[in-house]
């Protein structure tokens, strides 16, 4: 790959460094830092996120937002991403447990700058971790982290693929553990919301042991949280919808009294005046609730206004259940003066599922290509129907995936000094598992579904109804088969037909069981120390060598395996798949940072230093890359500090973009073919098959969208510039302020179009119309998606942060903090060159040309939420035994379109401003001194009780449940003892 103009630059600059380090550090090892603020320390020194060498200095080029341990117990939170997602340059589409359909496995992932989950680093105590989600897609649940040893956490908001290589492009989040710990520490934790759900409790004990050579830690953990069901919160009990600029109450076409597409000469006693009825050749009817379903008369017309499903109240979470358990071990023995030997350990293993509506039953050829047969016992309508559609809530179980997901995490080495204690060395060899099982209930057998729904009649034998391979001949018949009734209504359970018919359909509703797991192994080394003496300072230098592998492998249930030719497998086709992933890479990578100090204590330069970076990574599967960094410390008097960096930045294609199998997905989408009148397209397959009358509406706001990886994906590529400052002055003590600019530029964006893009696409352009097909009434009944290089991105915003600890008063002492992130700009090609492929451009609002204060669901392959403005704002207070903090979380209004606009309203504007979410939090707490310092904490999450605002195009209980807290007021009590 091309060696960019910053690279050459920063190589040469470096060249000459690396040669001293040479001569002055014979035979040194040439490693990667792993960034352990557990080092011995020289001189006061430590190793801050964002560069590998270790300082004096807190604050560096690089902006760095610690959360600190005491913060994070006032927070009430039960599991690290509890407590991480409200840190305001966290924003876009986050997965939690509160995302039911398309998450449930427990899994928080961190999305800094909205760039998404794979472009965030996330390491321990500098070293990257396993804890992989379950889609191999590089992001890592970070609620696989240990929270009881969590010392701190530091938020790096600055590019750093220089200094860590692939995915920080966002930025690093780097969970810095306990350190010297000594004696027995034990806490319990105990929750409920105000409506008496989401019942949480958590046990945490660590021990420790500290000598004179060696220290060791050990801890366990437990954390249990229950349901919250969408049906028990008023935002989320229905599926509320805005449609051409009307709000109401919308569902699904899946109803339970299904939809059945039957000729109009079939319907025989059919109300065919009602409007719903159309003129076409074929009519759309439902059954009459309360009707038998056994004659044309118990059908009407359906109404696609009103005939709606809701499956928010059948089974739906806001919470999904989730359960573990948690063993770590820490330690160190100093094997001489001047080498240690270290160890980190930790098991994970989380218990959790989701629940989703019952299954919709879909017989259409390109989705289940289950007909039901006009000679089939219950079909009153005498034809075969191709087009039947019916929620299948009181037939089956609703569908259900448990998940039993394990996380194995071991890391050990050496690590010492010499040169004086100038210098220090690392190196270590870490190895990583997550295999995870997964349970699924609430689909059909397929093959034994078409029988039931085959030809039947009843035997002449026996009287009772059979399945036949030929109709009307008793001879033929199915054995271990019952015709089943999808068109009257569902079996009573308390009548010996009811049970035959239920038990008949839980022979067809299978135990499906998958398996996947992730790997990681990880070798590196690492020297760094000083360099040579100047009059501005010591010139420091680190280098290093990592080697890096990478796999994930899946099995499926042979049930879910979609044939060779194929569109369907054996169960309900949005549980399919293509196959199982198997892949794996590998990279080796070498590094050089170095700070080079150039002025100091002259008139305007108290300071005034540079430092250098670059990477040289050489993958497995697509060749090597080199990315550089470079940095500007500049202090011109002891209160201000001014900083800039920038940097290359990267992300290697997962193990999911590459290899992950094909699986289809339910995806919305706005069809650009409603109302087509026959005018010109840029392609005759365009509107295929759709009438010319300007009648037609899409049926469905889904599509089944075959999701494709893609093995020959090259990296993104792109880089990072961040300029500030840190002001605190003196005249003004215990007060602070940083404000930091911020940009990032992504090409080779890595990314599935949008369904609505390619079909857009081909209606205008001519491309991707081999992308989708056509049923033949019209509708896209079926996408297929292949993952590619295809936008570009460029985001930029400003940080803004303010402390403040005010003088000690009788009243006790108080702390402020404030911090905030502004988003100005985040604008989306995916389709490089292509103005017309530009994302997030919504009418009416003024200077909107992208994403930014807009929300568009993940769910829908949008990017999620990105407010202008987020902030958290903490007060905090102590006197003598006692502490309090009040927290506040604010995320500013977005804007969200609409699913279909009213075209025929000039004046009608496509968008819709979802209100802005504010949500306090109290903690009160209290020492016991005479105790060994032993505390209680009692707190209220949510104060106030607030809400998440409604949005209509939430895919998930009608708002956004990655972003805003979906529970409402939630008390809790923390007792922690130590001994």
């Amino acid at each position: 790959m091309t060696i960019k103009p910053l690279h050459q630059a920063i190589r040469r600059a470096l060249l000459p460094i690396s040669a001293v380090a040479a001569a002055v550090v014979p035979g040194a090892v040439l490693a990667q830092a792993s960034g352990q603020s557990d080092q011995p320390t020289t001189l006061d020194r430590i190793e801050v996120t964002g560069t590998r060498i270790r300082r004096a200095d807190m604050e560096t080029s690089s902006p760095v937002f610690t959360i600190d341990r005491q913060s994070i117990e006032s927070s009430g939170a039960v599991t690290v991403g509890d407590f991480l997602q409200r840190t305001p340059a966290i924003s876009g589409a986050a997965t939690n447990p509160q995302v039911n359909n398309g998450g449930g496995a427990g899994a928080a992932t961190v999305d800094l700058r909205g760039l998404g989950v794979n472009r965030s680093l996330v390491l321990v105590d500098g070293r990257r971790w396993i804890g992989t989600v379950t889609n191999a897609n590089g992001a890592v649940d970070i609620n696989s982290i240990p929270m009881a040893l969590i010392e701190r956490v530091e938020v790096l908001k600055d590019g750093a693929s220089a200094i860590y290589g692939s995915d920080a492009i966002g930025g690093v989040v780097n969970f810095i553990l306990r350190k010297d710990f000594e004696g027995l520490e034990a806490s319990v934790f105990y929750g409920n919301s105000s409506r008496g759900d989401a019942d949480t409790q958590r046990f945490d004990g660590v021990f420790g042991m500290v000598s004179d050579r060696a220290r060791l830690m050990l801890g366990a953990s437990y954390d249990k949280e229950d349901q919250v069901s969408a049906a028990d919160r008023a935002y989320s009990s229905q599926p509320y919808q805005l449609y051409a600029g009307e709000h109401g109450i919308g569902g699904t076409s899946r109803i339970l009294t299904g939809r059945y597409v039957v000729p109009r000469a079939a319907a025989t006693g059919v109300n065919l005046a009602d409007p719903n009825c159309g003129a076409g050749a074929n009519v759309v009817l439902t059954r009459i609730d309360g009707r038998p379903g056994t004659a044309p008369t118990d059908f009407r017309c359906f109404d696609p206004v009103n005939d709606t499903y809701n499956f928010q109240a059948d089974g739906n979470l806001n919470l999904t259940p989730q359960e573990r358990t948690a063993l770590f071990l820490s330690g160190n023995y100093q094997v001489s003066d001047n080498i240690e030997a270290f160890l980190l350990g930790s098991w994970l293993r989380t218990e959790s599922s989701f629940f989703i509506a019952p299954l919709p039953f879909d017989g259409r050829a390109a989705v289940d290509n289950v007909p039901i047969s006009g000679d089939s016992l219950y079909n009153p309508f005498g034809v075969d129907i191709a087009d039947a559609r019916l929620r299948l809530r009181d037939f089956i179980p609703t569908r259900t995936t448990r998940f039993e997901t394990e996380t194995y995490q071991i890391t050990g080495g050496l690590r010492g000094n010499f040169g004086g204690s100038s210098w220090s060395w690392d190196a270590s060899y870490g190895y990583g598992r997550t295999p995870q099982s997964s349970t699924v209930r609430g689909y059909l057998y397929s093959p034994g579904l078409t029988d039931a729904l085959g030809p039947s009649m009843i035997d002449p034998a026996t009287g009772n109804p059979i399945c036949v391979r030929t109709p009307g001949n008793p001879a033929t018949a199915i054995a271990g088969c019952l015709p089943v009734n999808f068109m009257g209504p569902p079996p009573d359970p308390t009548t010996p037909a009811g049970q035959a018919q239920l038990a008949a359909l839980e022979l067809i509703n299978p135990t499906i069981h998958n398996t996947n797991e992730n790997d990681l192994e990880v070798f590196n080394a690492n020297v760094t120390g000083d360099l040579f003496e100047t009059p501005a300072g010591v010139v420091s230098l680190a280098v290093g060598v990592e080697h890096r592998r990478e796999a994930a492998s899946s099995s499926s249930d042979f049930l879910t395996i979609i044939p060779p030719g194929e569109t369907v497998c054996l169960i309900t086709q949005e549980a399919c798949t293509f196959g199982d992933i198997n892949g794996k890479f590998d990279v080796s990578e070498l590094y050089a940072e170095a700070l080079i100090p150039l002025l100091e204590d002259v008139p305007f330069a108290e300071r005034l230093s540079v430092s250098l970076g670059t990477r040289y990574s050489d993958y497995s599967n697509f060749g090597d890359t080199t990315n550089s960094k470079i940095g500007l410390e500049w202090k011109p008097f002891a209160d201000l500090l001014v900083r800039a960096t920038f940097a290359d930045a990267f992300r290697a294609p997962t193990i999911g973009d590459l290899f992950a199998p094909t699986v289809p997905s339910a995806n919305t989408y706005t069809d650009p073919c409603n109302g087509y009148t026959g005018q010109a397209t840029a392609d005759p397959r365009a509107c295929a098959g759709v009438p010319t009358d300007g009648s037609f509406r899409q049926s469905n706001n889904q599509v089944t969208s075959f999701q494709v990886a893609n093995p020959n994906l090259l990296p993104e590529q792109g880089d990072v510039l961040t300029y500030g400052f840190v002001y605190s002055p003196g005249w003004f003590e215990g007060f602070s302020l940083t404000a930091d600019f911020w940009r990032v530029k992504l090409d080779e964006f890595i990314v599935n179009l949008p369904e609505n893009v390619m079909l857009n696409q081909c209606f205008n352009f001519g491309r991707f119309c081999d992308t989708f097909i056509r049923d033949d009434a019209g509708d896209v009944a079926q996408m297929t998606n292949l993952i590619g290089n295809f936008g570009s991105l460029e985001t930029s915003g400003v940080d803004l942060g303010l402390r403040y600890l005010f003088p000690e008063t009788d009243w006790g002492s108080f702390r402020w903090n404030l911090d905030t992130t502004y988003l100005a700009e985040y604008e989306v090609q995916l389709l490089s060159g292509d103005p017309s492929s530009n994302v997030g451009a919504f009418p009416g609002i003024p200077g909107s040309v992208g994403l930014a204060g807009t929300f568009v669901d993940n769910a829908s392959s949008g990017f999620g939420n990105m407010a202008r403005w987020r902030a958290l704002n903490d007060i905090s207070w102590t006197l003598g035994d006692f502490s309090a903090s009040l927290t506040t979380r604010y995320v500013h209004h977005v804007y969200e379109a609409p699913d279909v606009a009213d075209v025929t309203d000039p004046g009608y504007v496509a968008r819709r401003r979802v209100p802005s979410f504010t949500q306090t939090d109290l903690q009160i707490g209290y020492r016991f001194a005479e105790l060994n310092n032993s505390s209680i904490q009692v707190g209220i999450r949510n104060l106030t009780d607030r809400q998440p605002p409604l949005i209509y195009s939430g895919f998930n209980a009608s708002t956004d449940m990655r972003t805003y807290d979906a529970i409402g007021r939630f008390y809790w009590m923390r007792w922690t003892a130590r001994f």
